[in-house]
């Protein structure tokens, strides 16, 4: 009986198969020692699983039930992602908060010593307000949080919104990763990611990545099932890699095709794949990003100044408290000296509360949930929440081409055969080539390719589905009468190679019925293929010589004037094979081809080649391009093209977008191909820096000559551009960049910032980069880099803010202790200034979209300082004058205005200076809305305060807000609050103190030069590594929001072991 035979018998069996049973065929040890592959026998081989799974080896589903019932029995792909925190967790991560825990029993306890004293009827009132102020903060602050992380959530989703290829009733259809069912026929590529665990049943040359799962770093070789089952069964003597379990037909999710092509029957998705089982054991959280960590430092430096005031301020009171008590004003063992310390220690731990800057690292989340989400909508998906920041400070792009500088619709213009050149609408001179001719280019584009473009049958334009380049010599091949349908899949393909970087060319070898022959079909890089040729289909449709002369002739009057225009150029060639000259003695038989196919040296496939034709493909520049160049170099930001083309497609291309001047000559090391790049710099090395081996440029002086002018590097390879970012990034630049195939994911990881095309891009490409462009646009780079900027001022705008309110808080609690015996602000009213600080204040300055000069300056450098000489100014102006406006109010007021208290206040118990407390209390938060309005403002060329007042309704709804709240407070809060309410003219005093802070800081911008400011250093900005958060002042302080932060760091520290715990968990 012959292996197909027994295949055959063993199918028939039926039994219903459960998850288990196909989980159990990726455990790594069972792969290795062959019990998956028996028990694959056992199921009755691939076609008795897909029998099982009411599916085909080659038509896939035929019908939705089937479709619906293994979704049923087997689950969907959906993405396996952490249980979303609830609202009641972040409630309780916020009752986390150290000094807020302290306050609520001070609180407590200043409820029953007020009861005692005053009765339970009136007794109780300042202890509850304090609760519900600390309530108050607990509910906003958790759910800002709850927002944000719902946001982060879906973006998180979006990410997961992959698309891919299954053949479904024969037809190959694009759906959605999360819609792949168990059963599905799914094609994989060169560069796709693995999201489902399956059985390759069809497939060529393919090689897999499995070192994310296994760890193990060497390329392994995958085989179709029937092709690796055939070897065992006839008893094939194997290589040792075969013999050990690497070679096998089991694709495993979470590993990458590092190169061919093929299909895949699934057999486990979502929760049950091998990666998403580990996901759920290794489910992380975002860390800490650079500006966090950085800001943490200043933070830890105002909580430190903020804990010392809070002790001074403390032993002040207890300093009045004793005196007070030696004077025999009241005993010192009594219920009035304990209500004394216990509001003293309140007042203590509450300026604690305000001076600890919590919230300063996690404004740059509330940005940063801010600019992703409108970053998405401006076609960047962001993956890495750093990378928003660090983009603020690029200044070196290196771009692709395709598709990002142009537009990726891609058709033939120009086309060479026969001796013949055609332009335009190449197709209308078929009357001029041999139909020979024409029928021998259009097979061998339409066998040759795997792209799947589409005609709209209402338009009748073609979407281009797949590879843009094939997609244009499919339209020409259907122009000219020849659909690839035709010709795909076909049974008579024997091997394919797919394109890479490294041969630049795609070859498919079939089996020619006519000639009885092995026919390989070759196209790809015209020099190239054009170099490998020795005939060329000359006048007529007759083979001829390709002599050294002519060759030449082709190169420099067709290929070179196709790159010229701006062309990228194709060339079509074939050869064909006697079977017999390589072994074979049948012919016709496909299984016996296959097999001498695959044995013939991939170099013999593709030399003494015959040229059939020289394609010229137009790829039009995007409309937009040139002005985002310009706005890139009036920005600082260096723009370098780095492209497959040939040198004169690209020098064409770079002139046109502007990356290359058009009214002077070009400069020796402006334009360079990539071997000669490589081969000057010396290319990389290994270098001990720190006791670990890195890779470092060889020659670094002749780099730093080269990239000094540098613009744009033709045929370059992979490791051209790998090279390049290495050495950018050695000189101290910051470098963004962009790719799209496998071999581009070492450049993005290197890159302080990599993007990924969103549409061309292949899986792991998109795996290695930090930013997905959804639209594969140059401009949409840009739009990060603004927003990168933004970010930068948003954070700068938040401290300008809140250290001047610190400082004014601290200084004037002090102050007050000292010379007035009590603080100035009790402790509701710095729990009300406490939520204005943080969240009100993150809220309105942190989400500010960008302004239209962020573009116009230089980025953002690596050690520039987060508050600048123009920042220092404007915070030690306005606390200057917030200052002096309060110890005005504090000490001379009264010599100018009557104060005294309003009748229907006498006989409670109010302060006999409540009215100027109000006042006091009322001021101070008028003067930080209206600061707030001058924080807004960075640049100190601007004067007005209100340049661009109308971009962020935000803004002015939570400063609305604030002051509708504050006016509430003050005219009804009364004995809640310990506030008097305060006639009309003393609400204009309040505001026109707080319109006096905008005049001020005019005055300052025009009063001092940002020069004298250089030198001022208000707080030193010293990055805290991640592991160090949970341990800074801050965190310590207050908890409530570095909980969060410590899973974020402990979750990092899982990553080092998650390939070694892969291999465990697979096994």
């Amino acid at each position: 009986m012959s292996y197909k035979q027994q295949r055959d018998v063993e199918a028939q069996f039926q039994s219903q198969l459960t998850t288990d049973d196909l989980t159990d065929l990726f455990k790594l040890n069972q792969i290795n020692d062959g019990s998956s592959m028996q028990k694959m026998k056992q199921f009755g081989d691939d076609n008795g699983i897909a029998r099982k799974l009411n599916t085909d080896l080659k038509k896939g589903f035929s019908d939705k039930s089937a479709i619906e019932k293994s979704k049923q029995l087997y689950g969907d792909n959906t993405p396996v992602e952490k249980e979303p925190t609830t609202l009641w967790e972040l409630i309780m991560e916020c009752l986390g908060d150290t000094m807020l825990q302290i306050l609520l029993i001070a609180a407590l306890v200043s409820t029953v010593i007020g009861m005692i004293n005053e009765g339970v009827k009136t007794g109780w009132t300042e202890g509850a307000t304090i609760f519900f102020a600390i309530f108050l903060i607990i509910s906003i602050t958790a759910g800002n949080n709850y927002l944000k992380e719902k946001q982060f959530r879906q973006l998180r989703r979006k990410l997961d919104d992959g698309k891919c290829q299954v053949i479904r009733d024969g037809k190959v259809t694009e759906i959605a990763t999360k819609d792949i069912v168990v059963g599905d026929l799914l094609i994989f590529n060169l560069g796709d990611l693995f999201v489902v665990d399956g059985l390759m049943v069809q497939g060529s040359a393919v090689k897999i990545d499995e070192s994310p799962m296994t760890g193990e770093s060497d390329e392994i070789k995958k085989l179709p099932y029937f092709e690796m089952a055939q070897q065992q069964h006839n008893q094939l003597n194997v290589n040792q890699d075969a013999a050990r379990g690497h070679v096998s037909p089991f694709l495993i999710s979470g590993t990458k095709c590092l190169d061919g092509t093929g299909q895949m029957i699934v057999l486990a998705v979502g929760q049950n794949t091998v990666s998403g089982k580990l996901k759920q054991l290794l489910i992380q959280e975002n860390p800490p990003t650079p500006l966090q960590q950085k800001l943490e430092g200043v933070a830890s430096d105002i909580g430190k100044l903020g804990v010392l005031v809070s002790i001074l301020t403390f032993i002040a009171l207890m300093g009045h408290l004793g005196y007070d008590c030696q004077q025999g004003k009241f005993p010192f063992l009594s219920i009035k000296t304990l209500q004394i310390i216990v509001e003293s220690f309140m007042i203590a731990v509450t300026i604690i509360v305000v001076a600890v800057p919590e919230g300063l690292p996690l404004a740059v989340t509330i940005a940063l949930a801010y600019s992703v989400g409108k970053m998405k909508d401006e076609q960047n998906l962001v993956k890495n929440l750093s990378s928003c920041e660090i983009m603020g400070g690029a200044n070196n792009i290196c771009s692709d081409k395709t598709g990002t500088l142009t537009q990726n619709i891609m058709q033939v213009v120009a086309l060479w055969t026969e001796n013949q050149t055609f332009k335009d609408q190449v197709h209308t001179n078929k009357n001029k080539i041999k139909k020979e001719t024409i029928e021998l280019m259009s097979e061998s584009i339409c066998y040759n390719s795997n792209a799947f473009p589409e005609k709209d049958p209402q338009t009748n334009k073609w979407i281009q589905i797949g590879n843009k380049t094939e997609c244009a010599l499919l339209e020409c091949a259907d122009n000219f009468g020849y659909n690839f349908n035709q010709f795909r899949p076909s049974d008579k393909v024997l091997r394919q190679l797919p394109f890479n970087s490294k041969r630049k060319k795609m070859s498919t070898v079939i089996f020619n019925q006519k000639s009885q022959y092995i026919r390989v079909y070759t196209k790809g890089a015209s020099e190239i293929v054009l170099a490998q040729c020795n005939k060329y289909i000359g006048n007529n449709g007759i083979e001829q010589m390709l002599d050294p002369q002519l060759r030449k002739n082709i190169y420099d009057n067709i290929i070179q004037k196709f790159a010229s225009d701006s062309l990228r150029t194709i060339a079509i060639a074939y050869r064909d094979l006697d079977p017999q000259s390589h072994g074979s003695n049948i012919r016709g038989q496909i299984t016996q081809l296959t097999k001498v196919a695959q044995n013939i040296p991939e170099d013999d496939l593709d030399k003494d080649l015959v040229l059939i034709a020289i394609a010229g493909i137009k790829d039009p520049i995007r409309p937009d391009v040139p002005h985002s160049i310009k706005q890139c170099h009036e920005s600082g930001v260096k723009v370098r093209m780095v492209t497959g083309d040939n040198i004169l497609t690209a020098t064409a291309i770079a002139k046109e977008c502007g990356i290359l001047p058009t009214n002077r000559e070009i400069g020796e090391w402006e334009v360079v191909e990539g071997k000669k790049f490589r081969e000057f710099v010396g290319g990389l090395k290994d270098e001990q820096v720190d006791g670990k081996t890195v890779k470092v440029i060889g020659n670094k002086e002749n780099f730093a000559r080269v990239s000094r002018d540098m613009k744009v590097m033709a045929r370059a390879s992979p490791e051209d551009k790998y090279i390049l970012v290495t050495g950018l990034i050695a000189e101290g630049n910051v470098i963004a960049v962009t790719g799209d195939g496998t071999n581009d994911a070492p450049a993005l990881k290197k890159a302080d910032v990599g993007f990924a095309m969103g549409i061309t891009g292949s899986d792991v490409a998109k795996d290695a980069a930090d930013i997905i462009l959804l639209d594969d646009n140059f401009s949409s780079i840009i739009t990060a880099m603004k927003w990168g900027r933004n970010i930068y001022d948003c954070i700068r705008k938040f401290i300008q803010f809140q250290l001047t309110v610190n400082l004014v808080a601290l200084f004037m609690s002090f102050l007050g202790a000292v010379v007035l015996k009590e603080s100035p602000l009790n402790t509701i009213e710095m729990l009300w200034v406490n939520l204005i600080m943080d969240t009100f204040a993150s809220l309105a300055l942190a989400t500010e979209p960008p302004n239209i000069t962020v573009l116009e300056r230089q980025p953002y450098k690596r050690d520039d300082k987060i508050v600048s000489p123009t920042m220092n100014r404007t915070i030690v102006g306005g606390s200057i004058y917030q200052i002096f406006v309060l110890c005005f109010i504090l000490f001379m007021l009264p010599q100018f205005m009557d104060l005294s208290m309003p009748e229907e206040l006498f006989g409670q118990k109010y302060h006999k200076n409540v009215v100027q407390m109000s006042i006091f209390f009322q001021t101070f938060v008028v003067m930080q809305v209206f600061n707030s309005i001058s924080c807004r403002q960075l640049d100190y060329k601007t004067i007005n305060p209100f340049a661009n007042a109308c971009n962020n309704p935000l803004f002015w709804g939570v400063q609305t807000f604030t002051l509708i709240i504050q006016c509430v407070l003050i005219q009804y809060g009364g004995k809640f609050v310990k506030v008097s309410h305060l006639t009309l003219q003393q609400h204009l005093l309040c505001l026109g103190f707080g319109v006096g802070s905008i005049i001020f800081s005019i005055l300052v911008k025009i009063a001092i030069p940002e020069r004298w400011c250089q030198f001022v250093e208000l707080f030193r900005e010293q990055e805290v590594q991640s592991g160090d958060m949970d341990t800074s002042l801050t965190s310590v302080l207050r908890r409530k929001s570095t909980n969060r932060l410590g899973n974020s760091r402990r979750s990092m520290d899982q990553q080092g072991s998650q390939v070694k715990m892969s291999a465990q968990r697979i096994q």
